[in-house]
């Protein structure tokens, strides 16, 4: 009997091989070659999934992004934002591919409208997700009513990406216990707890001193 193959596992596969290609390479210096080396493929077999290299290098995106998306869908820590969001530091090799991914496509959105548009489209989904997260703990009582969650989620996104990048270029001076220091001394004071009925009742009575 012919054997059955999982396509879109392949596609996959091939996606994984081009993060790694390009968080090795740099993505000017990725060719197809490169890609299917790395997936275990001929030239063949990946022209057969993908169009042409610009696909394959979206597929990496893509394959970057929807991590991303999975974890903040499907939380390992869904009580602490801040832990959540250490999940995507680069703090290992693999989170560090990603990052060098995502910001190879960065100057190319530059000057792709196209590219631009995708990269937006990614950037509002994880605002959403940050943001049904806010909303659900603000209903359980763990962050406080008053926190805009688009905006706060928003926030939260261009503080990962500013030392992120940083931490990316300057890994030797940005170790993991660095960066998740630095991720909870800019995080924390955006997600305040509700305060207590003591905390509100010793403000009402210096108030009323006053």
């Amino acid at each position: 009997m012919p054997k059955l193959i999982d396509h879109d596992a392949r596609r996959r596969d091939i996606a994984r091989a081009a993060i790694a290609v390009i968080g090795d390479q740099g993505i000017d210096n990725t060719r197809l070659v490169d890609v299917a080396r790395a997936a275990n493929a001929t030239t063949g077999a990946i022209t057969h999934y993908f169009e042409d290299k610009d696909a394959v290098l979206l597929a990496a995106l893509d394959h970057v992004a929807q991590g991303i998306l999975f974890m903040l869908k499907h939380p390992e820590k869904p009580d602490d934002l801040v832990a959540l969001a250490q999940l995507i530091l680069p703090v290992d090799e693999e989170r560090l591919r990603d990052w060098r991914v995502w910001m190879s496509f960065f100057g190319r959105a530059i000057g792709d409208p196209a590219l631009a548009r995708i990269n937006k489209a990614y950037y509002d989904e994880f605002r959403d997700g940050l943001a049904a997260i806010i909303r659900r703990h603000q209903r359980e009582g763990r962050l406080a009513a008053h926190i805009d969650p688009a905006v706060t989620g928003d926030a939260i996104i261009s503080i990962i990406d500013g030392f992120c990048i940083r931490a990316t270029l300057e890994r030797e001076d940005w170790p993991a216990k660095r960066q998740k220091a630095q991720l909870e001394a800019m995080l924390r004071p955006l997600l305040p707890k509700p305060e207590t009925p003591r905390r509100n009742a010793r403000r009402g009575k210096k108030n009323a001193e006053t």
